[in-house]
């Protein structure tokens, strides 16, 4: 008679073989530090959030061959720029997680002490509302695009920027910990695990002006690693998505900002007789002195040696 009293008999009469694969129904980004911050490539190069909270139209953007149009939920508005914190913050995890191999879903878990802090907000009552709104406006704004496609397809898409949100309250003592939940859509899910996003600085989160985190995103998708990157002034303000403002405050705006110069990252520069935006890499920049400095000094500690050994 078959022993089933062992322990090896007893494995083998289990119905279920064991699980091979961890299944996580949630992410908890708290546990990991983020080393770099990234963003969604095609919401750089195309205007996907409003530079103006309140706004309750339908917007449409087209360059060349590709269409986006941007519908608000009612009475709420687009998501603005600024929302899209949430959205480099998660990403940003998401990555990291990935880095560093730990599993992974597309809901985040997060608390929001921990995302105040990483994106260079106050903590208060008020900041809580301001994160709660956030988080409607992305749930209700939808896009509809063309910008997804293969060489011999091409096909529209309409998403909205998140799936869902949900809050949860807790007291401890004086003390309010709460966890948000944020259930990204699979197109942004898979646009992270398929590597496309771009690292930015973390100095993003202290550019005050949305036109001028919007010129940021521009010019790192553009120029990225190169020195220099040229743009029409007309072009230029079309791929902001700005509405509000005309062509003549829009230059008013590049000029400003030409003066300050403190875009992360990137010089800006106006071309007034071509009416052209140059963008160059500060990086590169410091890089090339580097190299030049140490190149100098390379050679005087040569010419030291030579002049000690007589060679």
């Amino acid at each position: 008679m078959a022993d089933y009293n062992g322990k090896s008999r007893v494995n083998n009469l289990k119905t279920l073989r064991p699980r091979k694969h961890q299944q996580i129904d949630f992410f908890i980004a708290d546990e990991v530090d983020i080393v770099t911050f990234r963003d969604e490539l095609a919401s750089m190069e195309h205007p996907f959030f409003a530079l103006k909270g309140g706004d309750t139209r339908v917007r449409e953007y087209k360059n060349k061959n590709v269409t986006v149009t941007v519908r608000p939920a009612v009475e709420i508005g687009i998501a603005t720029i600024f929302d899209k914190d949430v959205w480099i913050y998660t990403i940003s995890k998401l990555q990291e997680a990935i880095n560093n191999n730990h599993p992974i879903s597309r809901t985040v878990c997060f608390t929001p002490y921990d995302y105040f802090i990483t994106t260079n907000r106050e903590i208060g009552g008020r900041t809580y509302k301001e994160l709660e709104k956030a988080l409607d406006r992305l749930r209700g704004t939808s896009i509809t695009t063309n910008i997804y496609h293969s060489q011999d397809k091409q096909e529209s898409r309409g998403f909205g920027l998140i799936d869902s949100w949900r809050m949860v309250e807790e007291k401890k003592g004086k003390l309010d910990i709460g966890m948000v939940e944020v259930t990204l859509p699979n197109w942004l899910y898979q646009a992270v695990t398929n590597t496309k996003v771009l690292q930015i600085s973390p100095d993003y989160f202290r550019i005050r002006k949305a036109i001028d985190r919007r010129l940021y995103e521009i010019s790192r998708k553009h120029c990225g690693k190169q020195h220099e990157w040229v743009i029409s002034l007309e072009l230029l303000h079309l791929k902001t998505g700005s509405t509000a403002a005309s062509k003549a405050e829009f230059k008013r705006s590049i000029k400003n900002l030409v003066k300050t110069n403190e875009l992360p990252d990137y010089e800006i520069a106006y071309e007034a007789e071509k009416d052209y935006v140059i963008f160059t890499n500060r990086n590169q920049d410091s890089e090339a002195a580097q190299k030049s400095k140490l190149w100098e000094g390379g050679k005087k500690a040569i010419y030291g040696l030579k002049k000690k050994y007589g060679f």
